[in-house]
């Protein structure tokens, strides 16, 4: 059974947001008396709303649609109706459909179903939103369930019409894409190839971050493709496409990893605060083999500005035991008076990550 990640509030705003919009201007005066027009929210049994989903009127579909996520975890019932709604004709229905599915409970006996419905919205909608959205509701379920969606997922980024459909179906494939046991799926890897010419840097940044995630395919031309890829990148101008590239370079072959992390060590001492991150977050990918990086990351602690040392805390804790050097650093962070408490939070959680202790949710980011 699936339990949708998207917060339910969000299609609770959007009852209260058409009702608040009727509401506005929904008062008539008749005789100097105001007279409320506005329509009221009926209060309805879930076999009604499904009901609904048939009515010949499509903003009926529509309305009923934002209704049902709100009856809880018992709306199984719901959701041949709702995948149905998947194939109307109109496209604001066919959103809030998608937008359902990502949010519903779902039976382990719906999700193939589901999981084909959605991967055909997002190969085949004529609406570049329902595409997206179809997409994102993919990413609820988990591999073993939804890695036959690759080919659709494929086909979606290379959609002429919205490059952020082209960039969330590639981050999709690095979800879908992975096996570790027979290594990544080869036309995940090559749809990443091609969109590393992408015009759109967004997709492009998506698409380095999915070669070097996948890591190294079972295909001598298609891996033999993808080092020419990360070499040419890793020696170019472009120092965020360089550090996702050098990961790339170092989950092909961990023998070269020292080379690369050594690349990464010096990314840290950059002056661009981008550039900084990025070798964080690919530091955090890397893992323990990024452990010489450690002392770079304690000086950051020192920074000055309070979104590089709370990421620099959160690096060091990504670590683990391999950061233990960064005890004493981070002792001292927390005891800090002055600290900006979202810092002194992260610090504590790192030393709880070094310590093999579970940490504590992480507060909001400075």
């Amino acid at each position: 059974m699936r339990i949708g990640i998207w917060n339910i509030s969000l299609l609770v705003f959007t009852i209260i947001g058409l009702s608040s919009w009727a509401q506005e201007g929904g008062e008539k005066k008749e005789g100097g008396e105001k007279k409320d027009i506005a329509p009221k929210i009926p209060i309805k049994s879930l076999k009604s709303w499904i009901i609904d989903l048939k009515d010949k009127d499509p903003s009926v579909r529509d309305f009923a649609l934002s209704a049902i996520p709100n009856y809880g975890s018992s709306t199984s019932e719901a959701i041949p109706a709702v995948i149905d709604r998947c194939l109307d004709p109109d496209a604001g229905v066919r959103v809030k459909a998608v937008m359902a599915l990502s949010v519903l409970e779902i039976l382990d006996k719906d999700i193939p179903r589901t999981v084909d419905a959605l991967a055909k919205r997002a190969q085949e909608d004529p609406q570049a939103q329902v595409r997206y959205l179809a997409i994102n509701a993919l990413q609820r379920f988990d591999p073993v369930d939804a890695r036959r969606t690759i080919a659709a997922l494929v086909d979606a980024s290379k959609y002429p019409n919205a490059y952020e459909v082209r960039r969330i179906a590639l981050i999709a494939l690095v979800k879908f894409g992975i096996d570790k046991t027979t290594g990544p799926d080869v036309k995940a890897v090559t749809a990443a190839l091609i969109a590393l010419k992408d015009p759109a840097i967004p997709v492009r940044y998506a698409a380095i971050t999915a070669i070097a995630l996948l890591g190294k395919p079972n295909n001598a031309l298609v891996s033999a493709g993808v080092d020419k890829a990360l070499t040419e990148l890793a020696n170019g101008s472009d120092k965020i496409f360089a550090i996702w590239a050098k990961v790339g370079l170092a989950n092909q072959d961990v023998l070269t990893a020292a080379t690369h992390v050594q690349f990464l060590s010096r990314m840290l001492k950059q002056g661009d605060l981008q550039v900084k991150l990025e070798a964080m977050r690919a530091i955090s990918v890397i893992g323990a083999l990024a452990k010489p990086t450690v002392p770079d990351l304690i000086d950051l602690l020192e920074d000055k500005d309070n979104w590089v040392v709370f990421n620099a805390c959160l690096t060091l804790g990504s670590l683990n035991v391999e950061a233990r050097e960064a005890r004493d650093p981070l002792t001292k962070l927390v005891a800090k008076k002055d600290v900006y408490e979202p810092v002194k939070q992260a610090a504590a959680n790192a030393l709880e990550s070094i310590k093999g202790v579970t940490p504590k949710p992480m507060p909001k980011a400075p």
